[in-house]
């Protein structure tokens, strides 16, 4: 069963308590940047990730696609954990903040994402990640827009 087809008849909270009890791999891009899902429950949800040598840009830091990336997964979970069965959406905004560089000294960084608001055609969540010391490196706001499976279908058949 693809991720697709699992949140069509599993709620967002069902789904995420199925991937962090081992039961549902995670999606592929989380996968790929080695973030990995630590704690959920209904609208809140916990990311860990450590900062690799890979994901620095030029000047030895962190490029800031990895926070935002590692944000917007958690952003966009929170909402979904809060969410019924077929309700899909996507990124509408995303305003990231980096207070201070990330680098491998960092350690493992915890990410922690929440509702604060939820619709009729769109939701707010806020994160922020967290070092090894307890230190905010990064904080976010980001909002996601419904969309119907249907209108997700017909968008991804033009592409």
């Amino acid at each position: 069963m693809t991720h697709v087809e699992a949140r069509r008849t599993m709620s967002g909270l069902e789904f995420f308590q199925r991937m962090l009890a081992g039961e549902m791999p995670p999606p592929p891009m989380i996968e790929l940047m080695g973030i990995r899902l630590a704690e959920v429950e209904e609208g809140r949800v916990v990311f860990t990730a450590t900062c690799e040598e890979r994901f620095y840009n030029g000047t030895g830091v962190a490029h800031g696609g990895f926070a935002a990336t590692l944000l917007d997964t958690a952003l966009g979970c929170a909402i979904n954990s809060a969410m019924p069965a077929g309700r899909r959406f996507t990124t509408l905004e995303l305003k990231v903040n980096l207070t201070r560089p990330i680098t491998k000294d960092a350690g493992l960084l915890r990410c922690e994402a929440r509702v604060v608001h939820v619709g009729g055609r769109t939701a707010t969540s806020e994160g922020r990640i967290i070092d090894r010391n307890g230190k905010v490196v990064l904080k976010i706001v980001g909002q996601k827009n419904w969309a119907s499976p249907e209108t997700i279908e017909q968008l991804q058949k033009l592409l």
